[in-house]
């Protein structure tokens, strides 16, 4: 009998503890979830918040070079605008509208004055079987005379089609 009173006091103190540790075990076990669930909602909305952050950081960026290129065109234009306007004073507008029709036909002359002489000989070798064709088109093309040429034709062109564009 002894043995009996042991057992079934044992089992009512156990009895009696078991729901409260289990309550405790299960409260222990929410707290850890909504601790973890805590710690990925917060480290999903800095990452939300960090991607809002760089693409505003885009945003203003972009805006920032659009206002600059603006205002970089507006100030090109304001030059061209200022320096297309007559003076009033008749001399100095007729001066304006022959220097640079002038300074370009100097460059003309001075430029075939030393790139003729340096062609005619290279067509002069090439005509004389000196040279082949190819090599020809490397020394005139691949030399000063055709870079200038090049960067003439390039300018020219560029500059035509930006005056057309304002």
């Amino acid at each position: 009998m002894g043995i009996v009173a042991l057992i079934s006091t044992l089992l009512g103190m156990i009895g009696g503890v078991l729901p409260d540790a289990m309550k405790m075990l299960v409260t222990g076990q929410q707290a850890v979830n909504e601790r973890k669930f805590l710690e990925l909602q917060h480290k999903l909305a800095m990452e939300a918040a960090k991607v809002q952050a760089d693409t505003r950081m885009r945003e203003l960026d972009a805006g920032i070079m659009a206002q600059e290129m603006q205002a970089t065109r507006e100030h090109l234009t304001a030059i061209i605008e200022a320096q297309s306007k007559p003076t009033g004073i008749r001399w100095i507008d007729g001066f304006n509208a022959v220097l640079r029709p002038a300074c370009t036909t100097l460059i003309i002359l001075l430029f075939m004055a030393t790139a003729g002489p340096f062609v005619f000989a290279i067509l002069k070798q090439f005509y004389a079987g000196g040279i082949p064709a190819e090599q020809m088109a490397k020394v005139i093309w691949g030399s000063l005379v055709g870079d200038s040429i090049v960067a003439v034709l390039g300018f020219l062109y560029g500059y035509r089609s930006a005056l057309k564009r304002a």
